[in-house]
Formats: structure tokens, sequence, C-alpha cells
């Protein structure tokens, strides 16, 4: 009787696992939605932001909003129509984001997740019902998932559109060193979101 020496068969296993999920790993993130005109468009903070930037005015100009958002900064803009184009309205300083009524975030909780939570809040004041979140193309997963937690994404409304004027390849084989460091640092951040969401949420 011949016996089998699962050793190599449960490597091999393993060795194809792990292709998979390299070759999978950048496509998951490079998450991204049809989008319609909703209440607002959420600028959210990071190191390209410029590109982000070009993002949401170019949605502004196709009419996409009635608001944009920049939480990070706390900031809240009307747009408005000249005829030639869409228009930012003063900061319209609306929404106290010391309010002595709110509780602190946990310090632990990722900046992203803190920009979201940020704009939840804005949005109650205006009685916004549906965004468009714009970011970086990486990004965007993280986003969906973090945003799933906080609003109720199964009745539509809330878009998610990466900026296309960042570069963001889709194949693992043409990622750079610099693309590769970021798609390990997302992935690093979704785990981290994931830790201490389901621990705060036990306590």
């Amino acid at each position: 009787m011949i016996k089998c020496n699962k050793g190599p068969v449960i490597f091999i296993l393993i060795f194809i696992l792990m292709a998979g999920l390299v070759f999978y790993s950048p496509r998951f993130l490079l998450y991204s939605s049809e989008y319609k005109k909703a209440d607002a468009i959420i600028l959210l903070l990071g190191p390209d932001f410029k590109a982000r930037q070009r993002q949401a005015y170019l949605l502004i100009n196709e009419g996409m909003a009635d608001y944009l958002i920049i939480p990070a900064y706390h900031k809240t803009y009307g747009i408005y129509d000249k005829g030639k184009g869409q228009y930012l309205l003063p900061d319209l300083h609306s929404v106290e984001s010391g309010n002595n009524n709110i509780l602190p975030s946990p310090g632990f909780y990722e900046d992203t997740h803190l920009e979201i939570i940020e704009a939840k809040k804005i949005m109650s004041v205006y009685g916004m019902k549906s965004a468009i979140f714009v970011s970086s193309p990486y990004h965007m997963r993280r986003i969906k998932l973090i945003a799933a937690k906080l609003f109720d994404l199964g009745n539509g409304g809330f878009y998610f559109v990466p900026t296309s004027y960042e570069k963001a390849s889709f194949n693992c084989w043409e990622l750079s060193s610099a693309e590769w460091k970021k798609v390990a640092r997302e992935y690093g951040k979704i785990l981290w979101f994931y830790i201490y969401f389901t621990w705060s949420q036990n306590f």
C-alpha cells in the first residue's frame, strides 16, 4: 500500500492560496460604484489631496450634489449654479463638532473612520440622506466597509467614486514598490478597523 505524504500537498495548496491573495489584493481595494445626484459630496483627506479635490470639483461641475463636505476640516459648502458651472458658497459654519453633548471618539479610531463619523454628524444637521464619497482609488474599499457600519447602504443613495487623477494599477504585476506599500497599508488599516470596531461593540 502506497503511503501519501501530505506535507508537499499542503505546501502547494498554501502556496496557491497565498498567490491568489497577492494576485487579487489590489483588485479588491479598487472599489467604485455608479453614481447619481446626491445631497452631498464627501471629500476625504489623504496624501494626494489635490487629486481627490479635482475629482470632487468635476462632480460639482456635473451638478452631482448640493453640498461639499470636507469632514477632516469640519467644512461644509453649499453649491450654486451661476449658469456656466457650479460654484461654492462660503463655508456655512453650521456644525459645531466640539459640541459638549457629543462624546469624543476613542483615540484608537482610525482617521478615515473619524472623518466618516464627522460626515454623518454634518449630514444629520442638514437633513442630508445621500452622499458621494470621493477619495484615492486604493482607499475606496475601506471607505465602503466603514460607511456600511455607519449608514444604511441598503436603501441606496450612497456612492463611491475614486479620483481618476491618481494612478492605481489593477494588475499585481504592474504595481510599483510605492503602490505595494499603499496596498499593504490599506489591508493593515482594514484589519485594525475590524479589530477595534468589533471589540468596541462588545463593551
